[in-house]
């Protein structure tokens, strides 16, 4: 057995200490609760297989953490009995014409042999949409991806901790360097990790989202995730509850002050997608996303001997729970799936 610490409770930090745990480690958290973690205020959506990016080992990991993500959520909320909101509910992806509908319908469901974890993939004529989600504008046509998803973050989160100290390990909420450490030091300071090195280097994003509710309209059922046209998104976080997102603002300021611009912006995308609705705004969450090199996640040792992950960017919740089971295994000298060379560049 060994000890662990972990700096950082976010999602990577938290699933690689369960991971940990879970194989009879000393393991412990420090976590210092810094306003604007993405792991809370993103809107958790699993369904990398719509990706144009054409980074071959960037869509290794987020797919392989998509093929991970039911048995890893069956676990953790066996074990805990805790939800984690998960939900596989999937995925309308619109596109603002017939041609562009059949070239992308063409693109995705070439990839399901590789992964059929990704279900049924059909193209929906605007009047399926309708049908399938209600609210939603019959303005566009769509390629639904049956095996898209969802995840709180913050419920995540929540049952994670759970399990962590369920096998043993501990949860502290404070600030500590990585020399004040004992045994093994992984260091998961997502955003804020220029704090204590600059190997990787991290910088950051800011990304909003508006939080609304649909009022006086019968609820709809159960709504899929909606990929909207460009980096566009709308997620059911409740009854005739939504969040639509995302804006992307590169800074260097730590600010999670909500913007009344981007605000006007959202609820104004919104307007464009639920165009039939009175929407009401309920509030502005506001996550601050690290990325690193090539915007691909940093997985290995920095100069000075401590672990480092970092540079989920805005793919955490759908990679995080498939990094801790592969950096527990290659900590444990046990054979992993993904290459974790691949990431420690």
């Amino acid at each position: 057995m060994s000890t662990f610490s972990i700096i950082g409770g976010g999602i990577a930090g938290a699933s690689i200490a369960y991971h940990l745990a879970k194989s009879n480690h000393n393991v412990t958290v420090y976590d210092r609760s810094d306003k604007g973690q993405a792991t809370t205020a993103s809107a958790g959506i699993i369904c990398p297989w719509i990706s144009q990016r054409r980074n071959k080992k960037w869509y290794r990991l987020v797919t392989e953490g998509a093929r991970y993500y039911p048995d890893f959520i069956q676990e953790l909320e066996m074990k805990t009995k805790q939800s984690t909101d998960y939900r596989r509910n999937g995925a309308i992806c619109l596109f603002k014409d017939d041609h562009i509908q059949q070239l992308a319908f063409e693109r995705i469901s070439a990839k399901q042999e590789v992964s059929p974890e990704m279900g049924d993939v059909r193209k929906m004529s605007k009047a399926e949409v309708k049908e399938m989600h209600p609210h939603l504008t019959d303005y566009y046509p769509a390629v639904y991806v049956e095996g898209g998803g969802q995840i709180s973050g913050k419920s995540l989160l929540n049952a994670l901790k759970e399990a962590i100290l369920f096998h043993g390990g501990k949860w502290i909420n404070q600030d500590i360097s990585p020399t004040s450490c004992d045994g093994k030091v992984i260091y998961t300071a997502g955003a804020w990790a220029g704090e204590y090195s600059s190997n990787p280097i991290v910088r950051h994003q800011r990304a909003e989202l508006l939080h609304l509710k649909i009022n006086g309209s019968t609820p709809a059922k159960q709504t899929p995730v909606v990929m909207g046209l460009g980096p566009m998104y709308i997620v059911e976080t409740g009854s005739n509850q939504y969040a639509i997102g995302t804006t992307h603002e590169d800074t260097e300021d730590f600010s999670i002050t909500p913007s009344l611009e981007n605000q006007q912006y959202l609820h104004g995308e919104a307007e464009r997608y639920f165009p039939d609705v009175v929407l009401d705004d309920q509030f502005m969450s506001v996550g601050l996303r690290p990325f690193t090199r090539d915007s691909l996640p940093y997985i290995g040792y920095s100069e000075d001997g401590v672990f480092v992950v970092n540079g989920l960017g805005s793919t955490g919740l759908t990679c995080g729970p498939v990094i801790g089971r592969e950096v527990a295994a290659y900590l444990n000298g046990e054979e992993t799936i993904l290459n974790l060379k691949d990431y420690a560049y």
